[in-house]
């Protein structure tokens, strides 16, 4: 049996409740029954004329990088972060929570550096753009920073993702010696 639409359900649900309406309480005059039939008939068509029965939700619109923390807290369509930042929420809170106390990260001025996850975020977006929207210039203009922002989160994001590698290479070698296994070599 096809599947009916959600037209057709409405229309079919509220037939049924004018027929239980009728039988418990059918109007007593011949007016209010013309008056009756006319809202019945107003309703069938308003269901039939709406274009969409069940709310919408509109799609948020700002094209700066403040977009994705919007769609970061949807959790129920991670699609759209992916879509800009190339990787899932979870992902990215990882990477997060793995450079966020780079000393590359620090620093000692009266004015505060960008936050760490700006600066993933502004790496990332860059990193998913080629062609012409890989240019400095765009990029920076969507994430609402200068070119040379955009240069120096890339580059501090960069060390500190490197970091990560000597950490997880001397991590393996102490793995490999406690269970006395010979090191991998190329």
């Amino acid at each position: 049996m096809p599947r009916k639409s959600l037209h057709e359900k409405w229309k079919h649900d509220y037939i049924h409740f004018m027929a239980i309406r009728d039988i418990f309480a059918l109007p007593d005059t011949l007016e209010a029954l013309a008056a009756q039939f006319d809202l019945d008939a107003c309703s069938l068509q308003q269901i039939r004329n709406t274009r969409y029965l069940n709310g919408r939700t509109a799609v948020l619109k700002m094209g700066s990088l403040k977009l994705a923390w919007e769609y970061r807290k949807n959790h129920a369509d991670p699609g759209r972060f992916v879509e800009m930042l190339w990787v899932s929420p979870h992902v990215f809170d990882i990477l997060l929570y793995l450079i966020q106390d780079h000393p590359i990260f620090q620093n000692n001025s009266n004015n505060p550096q960008t936050p760490v996850q700006t600066q993933l975020a502004v790496t990332l977006y860059r990193l998913g753009r080629y062609s012409n929207a890989a240019s400095l210039a765009d990029i920076a203009r969507n994430c609402d920073i200068s070119e040379g922002s955009v240069e120096n989160f890339t580059h501090r994001c960069f060390t500190a993702i490197e970091s990560l590698h000597a950490v997880s290479t001397e991590l393996g070698l102490a793995i490999l010696v406690a269970l006395r296994l010979p090191p991998i070599t190329d």
